[in-house]
């Protein structure tokens, strides 16, 4: 049999969502390559913080929502979105993976830190998912340079 391989890489290591606002939803997405002949699969986890500055945050989305304009709101999902417009479906040559259970609705966002964002429940072929983040704000949330670090890691399953 063929030796066991997993493939996983990220399209950008950074992403500026610029200057946030208080009346329109801002947003930004790279992409995630990932693949495996591991029998039972792969998960892709991140983690990390919300949007961070110095001791303000902007408030993590715990469960999948809509972006809502004029409410704090920091969240990611792996779909082709209309509201905003960002993001695409994950593709490759079939079989492939796809968004994870709470990333998997289009338009709806969310950040668990150490959730599953995507997956497969065998071996696939090369994918590419595209990342996509939102971030709202109120007129009262904290002036400041926000930022996070998140960490995604690739799980093969053998």
């Amino acid at each position: 049999s063929a030796p066991a391989s997993l493939t996983f890489s990220l399209g950008a290591t950074s992403l500026a969502l610029g200057t946030l606002s208080a009346s329109a939803v801002t947003s930004g997405s790279h992409t995630i390559t990932v693949g495996t002949n591991a029998t039972n699969g792969v998960v892709v986890t991140y983690s990390g913080s919300t949007l961070t500055s110095g001791g303000n945050t902007i408030t993590a989305m715990s469960t999948a929502a809509a972006s809502s304009v004029g409410t704090e709101q920091f969240g990611i999902n792996a779909k082709d979105n209309a509201t905003p417009n960002v993001g695409l479906e994950c593709s490759g040559t079939n079989p492939i993976a796809a968004a994870a259970t709470g990333y998997a609705t289009a338009d709806n966002f969310k950040f668990v830190s150490g959730e599953t964002i995507v997956s497969s429940s065998g071996s696939i072929n090369d994918t590419t998912c595209t990342i996509s983040y939102i971030a709202n704000i109120t007129a009262a949330t904290e002036a400041g340079s926000y930022g996070s670090t998140l960490t995604f890691v690739a799980t093969a399953t053998f």
